[in-house]
């Protein structure tokens, strides 16, 4: 999804090498276009050279890279700024757009990508409705993918709603596998604790008390003790667990403790979370 070609090329240009300057007495000069152009791959001991002569380290090209919107990002940013304001039809557009980058490319990302639109398009109409060969196309490419990146964790975070409970936590678990065989990148695992919490409170809503505990347990084991955000939201997802558990005055004060200290921090997410605990009591 991501061009490391196309973020080489700005960084040549930016330090002001052309193509054949830059490649003379490493790789050819065809070679290395194709390589910007995405249309061909290279060596990581060419790759470092070029990097030296642009006086740049492996470290510092993979910060620059992970700063220039992927191809996906691009999409996800369109279709957050469409959902932001309701617009339906900008999101059927774009759904439509990529459904039919899939059957002119038949690269697989664009069909998930189309499936996650139609994820965001059915919270704003209930009555869209995602079809069963989606959702499993979906299942079935995460499962089948032996390492998620940020692209898989923000698939997986976006479309949970459309899963039915078993599915939900087919695909929970494979998390904890990916993360116990270090399949997930580390610099990940603040999105997937995010999506973690996220899928506490859609357990909880559907009033899958036992399955929302283990998620939570398996929260404490990989939360932090500096992610402070995380463990504040921790103790709300918690204090909710306590309340339908029947601790109700004990849930409720812990939940509400969670909420004073959201506020610190974000006024709209404490809002949030007010409306949430809401429910429970």
């Amino acid at each position: 999804m991501n061009s490391v070609g196309e973020s080489f090329r700005l960084l040549r240009k930016d330090r002001g090498y052309t193509l054949k300057t830059l490649s003379e007495g490493i790789v050819s000069f065809s070679y290395l276009s194709k390589f910007e152009q995405g249309k061909s791959d290279i060596t990581l001991s060419t790759f470092v050279r070029l990097l030296r002569k642009l006086n740049m380290s492996v470290d510092e090209f993979l910060f620059f890279d992970n700063q220039v919107l992927t191809d996906y990002n691009k999409v996800f940013k369109k279709m957050s700024i469409a959902y932001s304001k309701k617009d339906k039809s900008g999101l059927v557009s774009l759904y439509e757009k990529e459904m039919d980058l899939y059957h002119e490319t038949n690269n697989t990302y664009h069909k998930c990508n189309a499936i996650i639109i139609s994820a965001i398009i059915s919270d704003i109409d209930t009555n869209y409705t995602i079809t069963k060969e989606n959702q499993n196309f979906l299942i079935d490419y995460l499962i089948g993918c032996s390492y998620w990146t940020h692209y898989e964790v923000s698939l997986f975070g976006n479309a949970m709603t459309i899963f039915a409970d078993k599915s939900l936590m087919i695909l929970l678990k494979e998390i904890e596998n990916r993360a116990h065989k270090q399949k997930v990148t580390r610099r990940n695992m603040r999105d997937i604790i995010a999506l973690l919490e996220n899928a506490c409170v859609i357990l909880l809503r559907r009033n899958k008390l036992e399955e929302a505990k283990i998620v939570s347990n398996y929260l404490d084991s990989i939360i932090e003790p500096h992610y402070f955000y995380e463990k504040t939201r921790k103790l709300f997802i918690d204090g909710v667990i306590l309340i339908l558990e029947g601790e109700k005055n004990t849930g409720s004060m812990q939940a509400q403790k969670a909420i004073e200290i959201i506020e610190q921090m974000d006024e709209q997410l404490s809002a949030y979370h007010t409306s949430e605990l809401e429910k429970y009591i």
